[in-house]
This record gives C-alpha cells, sequence and structure tokens, in this order.
C-alpha cells in the first residue's frame, strides 16, 4: 500500500511494481480527511492550517499478493527511488507500507 502525493512518483512505483512482476494495482485518488472536513463542514473551517498547503495531488496505490519474495522485491525497487530531497516537516510524506496478507480470494 502506498500514499503518494506527487504524479511523478505514482508513476515511479506503478513501474517499479511491473518490474518486479508484481499483480495489477489498483490507484485510488484521495483526499485527507481534514479536507474534506473543511470542505463539508464549515464549522471545521479552522482546521485549515492543519491542512498542508499545495497539496494538489493524493493517491492510494494498493497491489496485493500472496508471495513474499515478490512483496519484498517489490519494497526493494520502492526504496530504490530517487525520491529527491525529503520534504519539510509541515509536508506530509509520501509512505510505502508493506502488510502481511494471509489469505486472498480471487472472483
Amino acid at each position: 500500500m502506498a500514499i503518494l502525493h506527487s504524479e511523478e512518483l505514482l508513476d515511479e512505483v506503478l513501474s517499479a511494481l511491473v518490474e518486479v512482476e508484481a499483480p495489477d494495482a489498483v490507484v485510488l485518488e484521495s483526499r485527507s480527511g481534514l479536507e474534506l472536513l473543511e470542505r463539508d463542514l464549515p464549522i471545521f473551517a479552522g482546521l485549515r492550517s492543519l491542512i498542508p498547503s499545495g497539496i494538489d495531488f493524493s493517491s492510494l496505490v494498493l497491489c496485493v499478493t500472496e508471495d513474499d519474495q515478490q512483496a519484498h522485491e517489490a519494497m526493494a525497487a520502492i526504496r530504490r527511488l530517487d525520491r529527491g530531497e525529503p520534504h519539510a516537516a509541515a509536508e506530509p510524506r509520501d509512505t510505502v507500507v508493506l502488510l502481511p496478507v494471509e489469505a486472498v480470494e480471487r472472483f
């Protein structure tokens, strides 16, 4: 699972998954919960100061495999990506998480 805030990084992560022959990834466009609260409930407009500015892109990437080796190869390929300078402390960080999968049912 990856939470990304850069279209360029999204392309690189998807390419890394293809490189290790990981199963098809699903990409979901997403927004922060604070952004939704601020937009939909005016009482929370004061939360605007907590929302990092300049974020207009966010994606959640899901890729499921039962093959532990393939999962670790995918993580290693993503770690090798050149992500440039680290974000400033006030900005959100792109996040990649490797979660164990106990069972998968295909339909």
